[in-house]
């Protein structure tokens, strides 16, 4: 119980940390706001990265709280609260890499950028990659049996006998749900059927919450919910590995100009500097932060009879929630100016 509370402030510390990284990011975003078009398509990006981190954590907060305590739910309400941090988490990588791009095409392509970004296209590709994240989020959902899954991972329906109560406590077994006779629900028999029931259940003999989905209720928790398959093959790789691979492929691509660069001129390098190093510092950081959560829902697909233990698996979804700050600290724009923001700054289309 000690390890669960030390584990919830530790994630409440960590979303407010992010929020107020946000929030900087887009009050120096507007007052750094230039003429340049460069600099206003920078400003859109920094914007969605702030609003974006800031209201995501904020909501966030309580549903980490509600998921730590492990209570009874709806198993579509559950679906909903345990993916909204993978949303968020999602969204504000593809924005990294959004902005990260942006600043290697703003020195990379010289002359030809204006003609090539614009504020619309960019506003796009931030539409596209919210819709890319919320496909992540919910993939698992979408050709999945999510109530037959939660029953024999004990979630749901197989813990019937032992009984839970609307606290999640385990009482009694539970009065005898509704039958089909005695209250209609739309869409039953589809996949978001029992989604659509919490809102449009006609109750005829005034039965609880909780008695009308008896049949998809459980406790509620992401490793009951969220399957070590869809945490390895398309949350892993949509989250690190694929960041991985867009982030070093922009490294190499800077290092490959910082090398054919005249011996005679060193401006070339100096410019190019500031970005090598804040890439190689995120590389570093989504390696170390990411990396070992990454292991450990490997470990438990690869090996599920080795469990791991509790505060393993609590400190290493921390430090990879610790990444969550390291989009705004590189492109906060303030005096003392992290390098990928100072860079976007610096260079613009007439080089």
């Amino acid at each position: 119980m000690q390890l669960m509370w030390l584990y919830t402030v530790g994630q409440c510390v960590l979303s407010l940390g992010v929020i107020g990284m946000s929030v900087r990011l887009c009050v120096s975003g507007v007052r750094g706001e230039g003429n340049s078009r460069g600099a206003s398509v920078s400003t859109c990006l920094r914007l969605c990265l702030g609003w974006v981190g800031a209201v995501g954590n904020a909501v966030s907060v309580p549903i980490y709280i509600l998921l730590n305590l492990r209570s009874a739910q709806c198993l579509y309400t559950c679906i909903i609260l345990v993916s909204c941090p993978l949303l968020v988490r999602q969204f504000k990588m593809f924005l990294l890499l959004l902005l990260t791009l942006h600043v290697h095409l703003q020195h990379r392509l010289g002359n030809r950028y204006a003609a090539v970004v614009t504020r619309r296209r960019i506003l796009c590709l931030v539409l596209l990659t919210w819709l890319a994240s919320v496909l992540t989020a919910f993939a698992q959902y979408i050709s999945w049996n999510a109530q037959d899954t939660w029953i024999t991972s004990g979630g749901g329906g197989g813990t019937a006998g032992l009984g839970l109560d609307e606290e999640g406590n385990w009482t009694t077994p539970p009065p005898k749900h509704p039958g089909p006779q005695d209250r209609s629900v739309i869409g039953q028999y589809l996949p978001y059927g029992g989604f659509l029931s919490k809102f449009l259940v006609a109750d005829l003999h005034n039965f609880t919450y909780a008695e009308i989905h008896s049949n998809h209720w459980g406790v509620c928790a992401p490793d009951l919910v969220f399957s070590p398959e869809f945490m390895v093959y398309v949350y892993g790789v949509t989250v690190f590995l694929l960041p991985l691979i867009v982030l070093l492929t922009i490294y190499l691509d800077l290092m490959c100009i910082m090398s054919k660069a005249a011996p005679g001129s060193l401006e070339p390098l100096k410019r190019s500097s500031p970005q090598s190093q804040s890439l190689a510092l995120s590389l570093l950081l989504l390696v170390l932060l990411g990396l070992p959560c990454h292991i450990s829902h490997a470990l438990l697909l690869f090996a599920p009879g080795n469990p791991q233990p509790l505060w393993v698996t609590s400190l290493v979804t921390l430090l990879f929630q610790a990444y969550g700050l390291v989009p705004p600290i590189l492109f906060m724009q303030t005096s003392n100016s992290a390098p990928l923001s100072r860079l976007d700054t610096e260079v613009s289309p007439s080089h």
